[in-house]
């Protein structure tokens, strides 16, 4: 009898055992990953920005490139993703924007036009733009990226998911037509200067 009931107390404490490293088990495997998926996470492993240089009210085009761990080009869907913009002054994020599919598998565009408010969050200069977590998806379940991802964490060194937002359109314009005015009035002088000093010349001569 003695013998039953050690072997029954022997078995319980293993169940509990047995429970308690579950429970402290499962935890772990679901920290193992930021995005929640159902077999894998999508990755990206291009973000690219053009053009490098813009101005306000200009739009910027931003080709991403979406794969499976093993390289396979995703069918996202729903065709849309999240980005983060971070720029000098501030940041803007766009939620599960449309994105339009290139032709080429793995290959989406997205564009925006930087409005003077975007512009204004933003403030003037470099631009960072990155693709944020479990935005992507293939309707399988599987989701990614796994964290944010920026041309400086993809795996294609040529990509480049900067730009720079410059001065607004009319700048330009005023600032040569200032070059212009300056240039004519130092034209002006000289030339009155040489007229002042031939006028000069004919005065000494005559005397």
């Amino acid at each position: 009898m003695a013998v039953s009931r050690s072997f029954v107390v022997l078995v319980l404490f293993l169940l509990t055992l047995g429970q308690s490293a579950f429970v402290l088990a499962a935890p772990s495997v679901q920290q193992t990953s930021e995005c929640p998926t159902y077999q894998v996470n999508l990755a990206v492993d291009l973000v690219d920005a053009t053009p490098s240089s813009v101005s306000p009210g200009s739009t910027v085009t931003i080709r991403v490139h979406i794969i499976y761990p093993d390289g396979t080009p995703v069918t996202l869907s729903p065709e849309t993703l999240s980005f983060l913009f971070v720029g000098t002054a501030g940041q803007n994020q766009f939620s599960n924007v449309p994105v339009q599919f290139t032709g080429t598998a793995g290959f989406y565009t997205y564009s925006q036009q930087l409005s003077d408010d975007i512009v204004q969050q933003l403030g003037q200069g470099q631009v960072n733009v990155s693709v944020l977590t479990c935005s992507a998806s293939d309707g399988g379940g599987n989701r990614g990226p796994p964290g944010d991802v920026s041309s400086d964490y993809t795996l294609t060194p040529s990509d480049n998911s900067t730009f720079s937002i410059g001065p607004g359109p009319t700048t330009g314009p005023q600032g040569l037509t200032l070059n212009y005015i300056v240039l004519g009035i130092v034209a002006a002088l000289l030339l009155l200067a040489l007229l002042l000093f031939l006028m000069r010349s004919r005065k000494k001569k005559k005397t």
